[in-house]
């Protein structure tokens, strides 16, 4: 279900780490961020460093941006602002990671597409400049694995479910998520709720996944193995928003917001992926519903996981997802009677429930 291309990766090419923070880091070295076989790993450390201060450190912004902030009140510079009313001041963080600019021209995309309020954005501008985050290197991904091949049907794989695919030519995707009503009684029963990104060499899945417990974060590379969930505090019919975009060449900003409050990011992932390029992507939302020994008879279900108000964007233009931007081989249900689909809309909403008989 998850991994939808054969291939055999490589070995990992340093220990696997995420880098918070610039420490070591030496001017000039941006040049030498190439990561080779041989490096130890405090070597591993000082490169990504060096890439995140000189590639992914970048608070610029455009004219475009400026005017977009400007319009909704928000400053992110306290000091210029501190006696004006009706402003939202931000802070602007020093340990801020990523293309500032694109961060907000995605925001400024999604804004026209759902009429976002002036408190969403402005939420969703404060939870962007205060939540850290997560860089997540490919090479820290790799192993050698054999993956699935990429078919329509998952049943030989390990889930049912539902599922709608874009077409190529995109660079972000967005969606409110309703997190399902679930009834599992088999560890190895697991939900996702997850949007599958592919570039002209590799895919990814980010999302929420569920099991008998809590729902937690859900990012896995097709590369290699599933990163250890978050918590992310949510309950069985409460909603989220997902937002994936391409921040620049290479990497993809992968967010989960509480719908609710846009203030309250509960992932927060810049991942490094090769092939990303702005209008050069394809997404896939999926409901499925898993077992890790591809057995649909434990009685486990779900019940009424939605995706709703799915839209797709390129840098210039934004539409719903419909039966003119998806693939008509890679949209609907998967698993036959085991599929309920209570509701939906081509194809920018769906109702799904689904059963283990």
């Amino acid at each position: 279900m998850k991994r939808l291309f054969a291939m055999i990766m490589a070995v990992s090419l340093c220990l696997s780490m995420s880098v918070p923070a610039f420490a070591g880091y030496r001017h000039g070295d941006a040049d030498r961020n190439d990561l080779s076989v041989g490096d130890s790993a405090a070597d591993c450390k000082l490169k990504r460093e060096a890439i995140i201060k000189e590639k992914l450190s970048d608070t610029t912004l455009s004219n475009e941006a400026e005017k977009f902030l400007e319009e909704n009140n928000i400053s992110l510079d306290s000091k210029l602002v501190s006696n004006a009313p009706n402003v939202a001041i931000v802070e602007k963080s020093s340990e801020y990671v990523g293309i500032l600019n694109e961060e907000i021209l995605a925001l400024k995309r999604a804004a026209q597409a759902y009429g976002f309020t002036q408190q969403q954005i402005q939420a969703y501008v404060t939870g962007l400049m205060n939540t850290p985050t997560e860089v997540i290197f490919e090479e820290d991904t790799k192993r050698p694995s054999v993956l699935p091949k990429p078919i329509s049907t998952r049943i030989p794989d390990d889930g049912i479910g539902y599922e709608v695919q874009s077409s190529y030519g995109y660079t972000q995707a967005t969606s409110y998520v309703t997190l399902p009503t679930r009834n599992i009684n088999n560890l190895n029963d697991i939900a996702y709720l997850f949007y599958t990104a592919y570039s002209p060499s590799t895919n990814m899945d980010f999302g929420v996944r569920g099991g008998m417990y809590s729902w937690v974060s859900s990012f896995t590379p097709v590369q290699g193995n599933d990163k250890d969930g978050i918590v992310i505090g949510k309950y069985d019919g409460d909603r989220v928003y997902f937002n994936i975009s391409v921040e620049n060449d290479g990497w993809l900003r992968c967010k989960i917001l509480d719908a609710n409050d846009f203030s309250n990011e509960l992932l927060n992932v810049l991942y490094q992926m090769s092939g990303v390029k702005k209008n050069k992507m394809i997404f896939n939302k999926q409901i499925t519903l898993c077992n890790n020994y591809a057995s649909f008879t434990s009685g486990s279900s779900i019940s009424h996981g939605k995706f709703s108000q799915s839209y797709l964007y390129t840098t210039t233009s934004y539409s719903i997802m419909n039966s003119y931007n998806t693939n008509p081989n890679r949209r609907g249900a998967f698993g036959g009677n085991q599929v309920t689909v209570h509701d939906y809309t081509q194809w920018g909403s769906e109702d799904v429930s689904i059963s283990f008989n």
